[in-house]
């Protein structure tokens, strides 16, 4: 296998170059496909074969974006704007004050709020707020995959400040 973290870094401008095309919506679940396409073609990759390993990679990550997009597409993800509950999608006040009820919770509030995309930030405050994934799917106009995504990706981030 070769060293994925060498091959991340040279390789994520390629994948949100091919993610660049697709629905703003999808692209951070786009990227993480993307990047599973080059670590899967970062331990498949057979040198012995005769292919380059740059055009063998390109091609391991275009195929998996493509197919996990080819996914996106089947399931319904839009929903009129009349339908959409507005009290989840609103902004203020701010998650921390609504939801933390310990200085510690405030601090990690404090902490993840920055590394949070827009789309993360609507996820955690409909979370926090008692609605369920597929709910929230429904009424942001995403996929649950995306909405559960975006709860692996807060969860991930979360971890990364609490010291347990």
């Amino acid at each position: 296998m070769l060293d994925f973290a060498c091959a991340h870094e040279r390789y994520l401008p390629f994948v949100r170059t091919v993610v660049s095309s697709y629905p703003e919506r999808d692209r951070e679940d786009l990227i993480q496909e993307g990047l599973w396409g080059l670590y899967l073609g970062c331990c498949a990759y057979d040198p012995d074969r005769g292919v380059p390993f740059d055009a063998f990679i390109k091609v391991c990550i275009r195929n998996r974006v493509c197919s996990a997009a080819r996914g996106y597409a089947t399931e319904p993800c839009t929903v009129p704007l009349d339908d959409v509950d507005h009290t989840i999608l609103s902004e203020d006040p701010p998650i921390e004050e609504r939801y933390a009820e310990s200085d510690a919770a405030r601090q990690a509030f404090q902490h993840l709020q920055p590394r949070l995309s827009p789309l993360e930030r609507k996820v955690l405050d409909a979370y926090l707020a008692g609605v369920s994934l597929s709910e929230i799917s429904q009424t942001l106009g995403i996929s649950y995959k995306s909405a559960d995504n975006a709860m692996t990706r807060i969860k991930k981030k979360l971890r990364e400040y609490l010291p347990y």
